[in-house]
């Protein structure tokens, strides 16, 4: 049987001060995936990955965006830039906008939490989002360390505008 190779945190070079912070947030929430996503007009793309779900995630994987189309099930992130707003969902299976979506059916991720990344004009560029193969709730600390976490990213995208890229 082959061995199954380790996960490994990669991000854009603009994020790369922060891949140590991803892995502890990997390890300290217990999740699968730790993702940092840069929102394009039609996707959501991966800038910086960790967890052991970084064999899906992979720096530059784009995940199609819903938009208008009734039939598609919305990503989780598009959800999020569309509202300027943290979300959380606690298991996409009982959630009646998110049962079914892509992250569910194709890595059996089905727990959510997110808050938006701003550039230094105040719009959504991007998120910071964790996921996890359980239901599972979280504690304030732990959203307030995510919530810090994306203010670290925002800081380094008002500095370099392509960090994300």
């Amino acid at each position: 049987m082959p061995e199954s190779q380790p996960h490994k945190t990669d991000t854009t070079a603009g994020l790369a001060p922060l891949a140590d912070q991803l892995d502890t947030i990997a390890a300290r929430l217990g999740v699968k995936s730790v993702l940092v996503m840069r929102s394009e007009s039609d996707s959501m793309v991966v800038a910086a990955t960790a967890g052991e779900a970084t064999r899906h995630y992979t720096v530059g994987a784009a995940g199609q965006k819903a938009l208008d189309h009734e039939s598609r099930v919305p990503l989780y992130c598009e959800r999020m830039v569309d509202s300027d707003s943290p979300l959380f969902v606690r298991d996409s299976r009982d959630d009646a906008t998110f049962a079914g979506n892509e992250d569910e059916v194709e890595f059996g991720l089905r727990n959510y939490l997110g808050v938006p990344v701003h550039d230094g004009a105040g719009k959504v560029v991007g998120t910071v989002c964790v996921l996890d193969d359980r239901a599972r709730d979280y504690t304030d600390e732990e959203r307030e360390q995510l919530a810090q976490f994306a203010g670290e990213v925002e800081r380094i995208v008002e500095e370099d505008g392509d960090a994300l890229s």
